[in-house]
């Protein structure tokens, strides 16, 4: 063999190794997105679901005919809790159109950019939920308490109501937001890094 052959036979090998190196790493970043692609499905189908239940909810009051009273408390009652529970719905209905936008197709940078904008939104939304929530509560005494009387079982019922409140409040922020968008980005950060690569 002749130099010029084995030159060309070493460059059609070095283009073989390079196209299937290529080829491997195509194969390897699609299955690596196949986690982000599921932990975004699940994100999806709690969206859903929470576009859903209230009027799951909403069955059971229906069918228990709510009295309505014609009072000053009823009424505010039912402005607080109607008003709060809109809000949410709205920020529900916005949350899961931003979770449909994420499109696999595009560049990793660009998907990172677009969980980033959405974990903000959710943070954002949750904490504002947190906020108003106390009001809702407030709406739901309105319209079914007739009458307060404050003795030493109502002071139980609002503590117990204040810490079930404040340890969701903590659990949520602490461990079940921050973990969603974690594991979703640190599934991301390694296809990004195959793609530097």
């Amino acid at each position: 063999m002749e130099i010029n052959e084995l030159q060309n036979l070493w460059i059609g090998l070095d283009k073989k190794i390079e196209t299937n190196t290529h080829i491997n790493k195509e194969i390897l970043k699609r299955m690596l997105l196949t986690n982000p692609k599921r932990r975004l499905t699940g994100l999806k189908i709690k969206s859903v679901l929470k576009l859903i239940l209230p009027f799951i909810i909403l069955i059971p009051f229906l069918l228990l005919r709510v009295e309505f009273r014609n009072t000053i408390n009823f009424y505010i009652g039912i402005i607080l809790f109607t008003s709060m529970i809109s809000i949410s719905y709205y920020w529900e209905i916005r949350y899961y159109l931003l979770i449909q936008k994420i499109d696999f197709s595009v560049p990793v940078l660009s998907i990172k950019k677009d969980i980033a904008t959405i974990e903000k939104y959710k943070i954002m939304t949750t904490r504002i939920k947190y906020l108003l929530m106390p009001l809702a509560i407030i709406g739901i005494f309105l319209m079914f308490i007739r009458t307060l009387n404050f003795n030493a079982e109502t002071a139980i019922l609002f503590i117990l109501i204040l810490l079930v409140f404040v340890a969701s409040f903590f659990i949520t922020f602490k461990y079940i937001i921050h973990n969603q968008f974690e594991k979703l980005n640190k599934e991301l950060h390694e296809i990004e890094v195959l793609e530097m690569d």
